[in-house]
């Protein structure tokens, strides 16, 4: 009897531990041109448009605030404090993050890895315009531009 307690314990444990999507992408290589970035993005969600916006959303996050590394963007991203940042300038990050704003900036996404349902996960390459974004940080004053 004391077996079999034991056992329904273990399964109710075990299936209580179910798998959740991680709620941060990763990025992971990059390519850098004149005036855009490739930034591969893996991005997390229950349905593909979710996750492939998901990703797009990694990107834009590591490009402006974490840096990507080798590339001209890899020491603290183009903008740098995060919370700083979204905290002075909350109504330009909430459409730009929220109201799909980022989507203006992108010049291409290409999957390279199709919609996991394991892992309700995609692999994608973002395609992104830095020198419009930068344009655009400027004009709303996110950022400085230079020499001012």
């Amino acid at each position: 009897m004391r077996n079999y307690i034991n056992l329904i314990l273990v399964v109710a444990l075990m299936s209580s531990c179910g798998s959740t999507a991680p709620t941060t992408g990763e990025t992971t290589k990059s390519v850098e041109r004149s005036g855009q970035i490739t930034i591969t993005a893996k991005g997390y969600g229950k349905k593909e448009a979710v996750a492939l916006n998901h990703a797009k959303e990694q990107a834009f996050v590591n490009l402006l605030f974490r840096g990507i590394p080798n590339t001209s963007f890899s020491n603290g991203g183009m903008i740098g404090n995060e919370q700083a940042a979204k905290s002075k300038n909350p109504a330009y990050f909430k459409d730009f993050f929220e109201k799909g704003g980022l989507n203006k900036f992108v010049i291409k996404t290409r999957q390279v890895e199709l919609f996991s349902k394991k892992d309700k996960s995609v692999k994608c390459q973002i395609t992104i315009n830095t020198e419009s974004l930068r344009n655009d940080l400027v004009q709303n004053s996110v950022i400085r531009g230079f020499g001012l």
